[in-house]
């Protein structure tokens, strides 16, 4: 198992619980570079104490990165307590984005004209204000990105269809803005565009521009992943 040169943050570890989570996002954005990256392969056991000294860090945080990456299931257990790395295939990735677009799109087919207007401008405003700020963080945009489309699968009105849709955004957060910053305002003016036609009153239209941003998003991710492999 080999890793890129990031050094871990030195003086920080427990001296106080701001740091830990620091420590926590560094471990977890170093194991993740090494799963895109194919450094750790499919089926490859995951350590704390191995992927500790690797990193130079106490076990804590690396428990805490492990607990997220299985949360996002990128990571799974084998006999209830080994941990092992889930198949980060392209093809795993794609099919995952394409589960999301086809319910995504009938949700916005049926989203149209049910949005609640009140709800609507709302998150209108956040888009709006998400745009304006210098400097925009993943958090921010990924709150915002969960208001429109957690709005439109829940105005869709299957809550069963809601819950598998924010089940599969989890599984494919890991792609957030700091992986593929470009998409940062291009996603916005895409949601504002989406957020309008829902608002509207041509199903067909919101329909083609869910599938279009779904396919602007799945193109990025693969473009980083295969970018990843390459490097």
């Amino acid at each position: 198992m080999s890793m890129t040169e990031s050094a871990a943050p030195r003086g920080l570890e427990g001296t106080s619980h701001g740091h830990e989570v620091s420590l926590s996002d560094f471990a977890y954005a170093q194991i993740l570079d090494l799963l895109l990256s194919g450094n750790l392969r499919a089926g490859a056991v995951l350590q704390e104490r191995r992927l500790a000294e690797l990193l130079s860090i106490s076990r804590t945080p690396v428990r805490e990165a492990l607990g997220r990456l299985e949360s996002e299931s990128l990571v799974t257990r084998r006999q209830g307590r080994m941990l092992v790395v889930t198949d980060l295939s392209v093809e795993v990735y794609v099919n995952l984005l394409d589960m999301r677009r086809v319910l995504e799109m009938e949700c916005a087919a049926r989203a149209t004209g049910r949005l609640d207007p009140a709800q609507a401008r709302a998150i209108e405003a956040d888009i709006e204000e998400l745009t304006r700020v210098a400097e925009i963080t993943p958090a921010h945009h990924w709150a915002v990105d969960d208001l429109v489309h957690g709005a439109i699968a829940d105005a869709a009105g299957n809550p069963m269809i809601a819950g598998a849709i924010r089940d599969l955004r989890r599984r494919t957060h890991i792609f957030n803005t700091s992986r593929i910053p470009h998409r940062l305002l291009v996603g916005a003016s895409e949601h504002l565009d989406l957020l309008h036609a829902v608002m509207g009153s041509d199903p067909e239209h919101s329909r083609q521009l869910m599938g279009q941003h779904l396919n602007n998003v799945r193109d990025a991710i693969i473009d980083f992943i295969l970018g990843r492999r390459r490097s």
